[in-house]
């Protein structure tokens, strides 16, 4: 099963762009922020994972019309590692979230829009009217623009 869900800010305003075919694609990159305790010590420490994501479709116009730097949201998707060669003739490999559901999430005010992995877990509220369930569909048939 490959199946991801996360939750934190936008580290930056989601970027739009197009196919050839005019299929909408997005890309950001969601800031997910963990807890830990250092072997040895007793004060927890903080730790940000940077985590790069793609929508397509709907889904990509919504976040680009509804997201911005910031935001706090929930996602789910699925890993997916793709590569490409440079200019220069390197092969380069991107891992990135694949997302099928984006919502934004407020404050203590949480509407449920997803099953939640456990209880404690916020509950994602959608952005907008249209930012839902949207299915991203196969991003096999076509190739991001950048």
């Amino acid at each position: 099963m490959n199946s991801v869900q996360l939750l934190g800010n936008l580290a930056r305003d989601p970027e739009i762009r197009f196919t050839k075919t005019g299929r909408a694609v997005a890309m950001f990159t969601v800031a997910c922020t963990r807890s830990y305790i250092p072997a040895g010590s007793s004060e927890p420490r903080e730790l940000t994972d940077f985590i790069p994501c793609v929508a397509w479709g709907n889904l990509a116009e919504n976040c680009g019309n509804n997201l911005s730097k910031g935001s706090r949201v929930f996602v789910q998707g699925r890993i997916s590692v793709r590569s490409y060669e440079t200019q220069d003739g390197q092969k380069r490999y991107r891992t990135e979230v694949v997302c099928d559901f984006v919502a934004q999430t407020m404050g203590s005010e949480h509407q449920q829009a997803a099953p939640a992995p456990r209880a404690s877990a916020p509950q994602p509220k959608p952005a907008a009217p249209g930012t839902g369930f949207d299915s991203m569909g196969s991003s096999t048939d076509e190739e991001i623009p950048f």
